[in-house]
């Protein structure tokens, strides 16, 4: 899909770092949004900074690790535009750094009912309407490039919701009809407020510049969606069907600022 015009675009985490950066390049293309976040008052200063621009925004509150809160975010928007196109499912959170044997079950629960959850019920949603539309659709789901190698330590819960991201999205490409365009996307380290945290702003890619990167390969129709550099860090031992992905990744001078493994020791020190 790469003609985007009064395309209905939903973008989950959208008021902020990925998910906002995602709808100012859709908006641009002619497309129609609707974003969603926890915290109403980022979602209205983004709405607000969307239709300074002229792009076609609106916005809803939504909890993606809640169903209900899903199937409502889905109702808003079928409501006010009448079909939804792409769906974007970025919102997600780190979790809290701790050692493996050290964790509980509590924390790990949190960050499998943002990041696998949260996408789940974006599919659970919105995915057999976009289907029954019967026209071109597309479901990117935002993942991590944790979710093809752990970066570092103390990141035991959200390296494995992120892997199991992966799967859902591999899954859920062989289960859609041809007409529905499945994207897994690998962000490395992206300035952003993930879970809303501004700590994460502090380094990285600013997000604009990831979306700029990997916006041909989204028009491309590419299914593995990468950013510079951490496949470099793969391990000689990465199996085959993940070491295929290492030359699709655009590279420049300079891009070993977003190296993830290095990003992560900065993190922790």
């Amino acid at each position: 899909m790469k003609d985007f015009k009064d395309k209905v675009v939903v973008i989950t985490g959208g008021a902020t770092g990925i998910g906002k950066a995602t709808a100012d390049r859709f908006g641009p293309k002619g497309a129609k949004l609707v974003i969603a976040a926890r915290r109403e008052e980022r979602l209205q200063e983004a709405v607000a900074d969307l239709t300074a621009k002229g792009i076609e925004a609106r916005y809803k509150t939504c909890d993606v690790a809640d169903l209900d809160d899903t199937k409502a975010l889905a109702d808003f928007a079928f409501a006010e535009f009448g079909q939804v196109d792409v769906l974007v499912n970025n919102a997600g959170i780190p979790g809290i750094p701790e050692m493996l044997l050290d964790s509980s079950r509590e924390s790990y629960q949190r960050v499998f009912d943002v990041n696998v959850f949260g996408p789940l019920n974006g599919i659970w949603a919105f995915g057999k309407r976009m289907i029954a539309q019967g026209t071109p659709a597309m479901i990117l789901n935002v993942v991590s490039e944790t979710g093809l190698f752990v970066a570092g330590p103390m990141r035991g819960g959200y390296a494995a919701s992120k892997y199991a991201g992966r799967a859902i999205s591999e899954v859920l490409r062989l289960d859609v009809p041809k007409h529905v365009q499945i994207v897994t996307i690998y962000p490395g380290g992206v300035q952003s407020e993930l879970g809303g945290s501004k700590e994460m702003t502090r380094i990285g890619m600013p997000a604009g510049e990831f979306i700029d990167i990997i916006w041909p390969q989204i028009e491309n129709g590419e299914f593995h969606i990468v950013s510079p550099r951490g496949p470099r860090t793969m391990s000689p031992k990465t199996p085959p069907g993940l070491r295929r992905i290492r030359p699709l990744r655009p590279h420049f001078d300079g891009d070993q600022k977003y190296d993830s493994k290095w990003l992560a020791r900065q993190m922790v020190g």
